[in-house]
């Protein structure tokens, strides 16, 4: 029925995390009709439509008893779990990963204390800058121990293995963009921390060739562009971490095309997001990086293509 849950980067490639799920196992009791309900109501059928064949009679039984059927639930199931996680390519585009831990709760219809166990695969795609889409695939072993068996109902056995596939959504977020400053109390301290943020220029500006970081008419990022990109991070982390980042590619038009052209537009868009990925590997927060994804069209008058970093002061 679903999962609800949270993770922590714990290392780049490890995570642990906590999650709570419900699930619901429902069956019909279409077996449970006794098998000489269908023979009399068979045996009916055929003395009403003498013209029809046993079997086509005893068909026509199961069809009914089929329709009148009834599904019902058969376990309830509540747990907490704790899980490990390994990311193979963490913050890129796409993140594989396997995941394993277990859990206790308990089932609530027959009643029972609950144990599980589970791993399995998945893949994470962000699709912008700090949101995700996952693909798991679990398999699982469920224990349920001090149950008590029902008595009018499917009989509970108490464990049961299953596998399946599960679609999700999730976003990631920086706990360092979270948290609340610490109060000052002192008002020395105070006037300081004004005067060193009021100090703080609003736009810093770096200001690139795209020959430096692109392919020529593309928007692979070449080996000396991934060098430049990577010196960049480490500043934007250790001198600038007051700022965000704002990514702007002026692009030239491409040869017949206006320059307001639509994929001339979504060509801008592809070259930021592909520096957003190298940014957000160097453990750039997704937090920090505004409109990471927005292109420009803009063109400069010396013909040149540029590529623009914005650092602005956090208000």
């Amino acid at each position: 029925m679903g999962e609800l849950g949270v993770q922590y980067a714990l290392f780049k490639y490890i995570s642990v995390g906590l999650t709570g799920v419900y699930q619901s196992i429902e069956a019909s009791n279409l077996r449970l009709l006794e098998p000489t309900l269908v023979l009399l109501m068979g045996n009916q059928l055929q003395r009403q439509y003498s013209s029809s064949s046993i079997s086509d009679s005893l068909f026509s039984a199961e069809l009914v008893s089929f329709l009148i059927r009834k599904d019902q639930r058969i376990s309830s199931i509540t747990t907490g779990n704790l899980d490990f996680g390994i990311h193979f390519l963490p913050n890129s585009v796409f993140d594989p990963y396997i995941r394993f831990g277990g859990g206790i709760g308990n089932e609530r219809q027959a009643g029972g204390n609950v144990q599980r166990l589970f791993a399995g695969i998945g893949l994470r795609f962000h699709f912008v800058s700090s949101y995700f889409l996952f693909l798991e695939a679990l398999t699982t072993n469920t224990y349920i121990v001090d149950y008590k068996a029902q008595a009018n109902t499917f009989r509970n056995r108490g464990n049961f293995e299953e596998s399946f596939v599960s679609l999700g959504f999730g976003k990631q977020f920086s706990l360092g963009s979270i948290t609340d400053e610490p109060i000052v109390t002192a008002d020395v301290q105070t006037i300081e921390k004004t005067e060193q943020k009021e100090s703080l220029p609003q736009i810093k500006t770096f200001s690139f060739l795209a020959s430096e970081i692109f392919e020529p008419k593309t928007t692979m990022i070449h080996v000396e562009g991934r060098a430049k990109l990577d010196a960049l991070a480490r500043s934007f982390a250790i001198e600038y971490p007051e700022y965000e980042i704002l990514i702007i590619n002026f692009v030239a038009p491409f040869p017949g095309s206006e320059e307001e052209d639509p994929l001339h537009e979504q060509f801008g868009i592809n070259r930021s997001f592909a520096i957003f990925q190298i940014l957000r590997e160097k453990n750039i927060p997704a937090t920090r990086i505004v409109n990471a994804t927005a292109g420009s069209t803009r063109y400069e008058l010396d013909s040149s293509e540029r590529v623009l970093f914005e650092l602005r002061a956090k208000p």
